[in-house]
């Protein structure tokens, strides 16, 4: 560990990683990934998460490796990459958050409200899922699909994401990408729904 550590510090270092040597980045990773994780993993629990942006870190000083200089502190600039990585994931996390909330309780409300009248409640659901098909038919076949997995069979990210030979990341897109469009496909309706039952 000490010699590469040492290595890290030798100009010849710096060099091969800006002009894409493999090895270079492999070295980096090697030393980094575990420490990279602790940072990761003090912001976000799930540890696939974690692992994730970890990859994506290393993933992105290989993308721009010929454009960043790092040298004078290389520490500092992993540890703040990841950090704003993290802060990234959480404020995308809770956006999807908010717009599942917003379309459950519209649910909720109708749903609520319906018992009182079976007959009625059974015209609702019957609108409403034909209004959830529609807004499913919307969504590009990729997206669909996903979407259909996760919701209709049950699976999980990882699930799909091993199904599909896709990353988990790519899995949390695509779903984030179908529920704005059910939620801006359902809001006019729900809206009118609940209008109608509270007024």
């Amino acid at each position: 560990m000490k010699n590469n550590q040492d290595f890290l510090n030798h100009e010849n270092f710096y060099l091969k990683l800006n002009s894409g040597d493999k090895s270079a980045h492999e070295l980096l990773f090697k030393l980094y990934q575990n420490k990279l994780m602790c940072i990761a993993k003090s912001y976000i629990s799930n540890k696939e998460d974690a692992e994730e942006i970890v990859q994506d870190v290393f993933i992105k000083i290989w993308n721009n490796k010929s454009n960043i200089s790092i040298k004078n502190n290389l520490n500092g600039y992993l540890f703040t990459c990841t950090k704003n990585l993290c802060l990234d994931y959480l404020k995308k996390k809770k956006r999807k958050i908010n717009r599942e909330g917003r379309v459950l309780q519209l649910e909720a409300v109708v749903n609520y409200n319906a018992l009182a009248d079976e007959g009625y409640s059974e015209l609702i659901e019957q609108e409403l899922n034909i209004q959830i098909e529609k807004a499913i038919e919307q969504l590009p076949e990729r997206c669909k699909l996903i979407f259909s997995k996760s919701r209709f069979e049950g699976m999980k990210y990882r699930e799909i994401s091993d199904e599909l030979n896709i990353s988990i990341k790519t899995v949390e897109h695509q779903i984030g990408k179908a529920l704005k469009v059910m939620h801006l496909h359902l809001k006019d309706y729900l809206t009118a729904i609940v209008f109608f039952l509270l007024f």
